[in-house]
């Protein structure tokens, strides 16, 4: 069995693995192989290990591996927390997340794949399920994120920070800037734009499509929201409150202040491949610290395990 030390130090690797799989899933995505193992699942045409085919249905069918072995992980992890925490340790309860929101993206991969929501599918039914699967993705992230949160503090209760419900609200705010985001990358796959001038253009035309119409509501959202928060961190970092908070708090700053100006970069570049991924791994890590952040001001004086 393994220790408290051992399992800290999985749960992060968990974390890096599970970013991994999301970021291979944009990339199917964005390489338009959703339907590169046709319409079947779990198999790829009908087989565990498809024959040698177009190159699109290596890529679905790297994803759906990868997906396999994450999934027998998750339920390690789970099973690990189970014995290593005792009842009603929050590591518990996140490990338990984890399975569960583990379990729904795989249901939601499927339901993209067997109702054919992928390549130029262009519908609102496609829009919707893509906002709720980046919504469970980031649910899947943030579950794991914090049961390393959970396994970095000792077993104590300190007294949350007075204003502890409020930051609670925080992540909803990164959660509405994923989904948009989500729906503006779909945009950009389905309708490419080689001109930013016309590209904005039809950003404001009635008659564009409504998933061109819908983009521009990611930029906007990302430089009032993002600014906002930005600015909230920055001050943090000069109230003193907490040593391990004034770190999270820079780290967040920081981090908001890159991802801002990268994702004006890959506007004004026109959303190259290479920079939508990095963006996505931008926008998780983000969440990410923005959660654990929310998590140690539950426990702000909580003593590293």
């Amino acid at each position: 069995m393994m220790t408290r030390a051992q399992y800290k130090k999985f749960a992060f690797g968990l974390l890096l693995y599970t970013i991994l799989v999301i970021l291979w899933g944009a990339w199917v995505r964005i390489s338009h192989s959703g339907d590169g193992c046709g319409d079947t699942w779990p198999l790829c045409h009908g087989q565990l290990i498809p024959e040698a085919q177009r190159g699109k249905t290596w890529v679905e069918y790297g994803h759906r591996l990868m997906s396999g072995i994450y999934g027998w992980v998750v339920l390690y992890f789970f099973w690990a927390a189970r014995k290593i925490y005792p009842k009603g340790h929050f590591a518990r309860k996140a490990a338990l997340a984890t399975l569960i929101f583990m379990i729904t993206e795989a249901l939601l991969g499927a339901k993209l794949v067997l109702f054919k929501l992928v390549t130029t599918n262009d519908t609102p039914y496609r829009a919707f399920i893509m906002g709720l699967h980046q919504l469970n993705s980031f649910m899947l992230t943030g579950a794991v994120a914090l049961a390393y949160a959970a396994a970095t503090v000792a077993d104590t209760t300190p007294s949350p920070l007075p204003n502890y419900r409020k930051y609670k609200l925080l992540p909803w705010l990164i959660v509405l800037l994923g989904i948009t985001g989500a729906w503006a990358s779909l945009s950009n796959s389905l309708f490419p734009t080689e001109n930013l001038f016309e590209g904005l253009m039809a950003d404001f035309s009635a008659e564009s499509h409504f998933l061109i119409r819908l983009r521009g509501l990611h930029p906007l959202l990302a430089v009032l929201t993002g600014g906002s928060l930005a600015f909230f961190f920055w001050m943090k970092t000069q109230t003193g409150e907490n040593a391990l908070l004034q770190k999270k708090s820079l780290q967040m700053a920081l981090l908001l202040i890159v991802g801002i100006l990268f994702g004006m970069a890959t506007l004004f570049l026109h959303a190259p491949v290479w920079m939508k991924i990095v963006h996505l791994s931008l926008a998780h890590t983000i969440w990410v610290v923005l959660l654990q952040w929310v998590y140690f001001t539950r426990a702000p004086q909580a003593v590293a395990a």
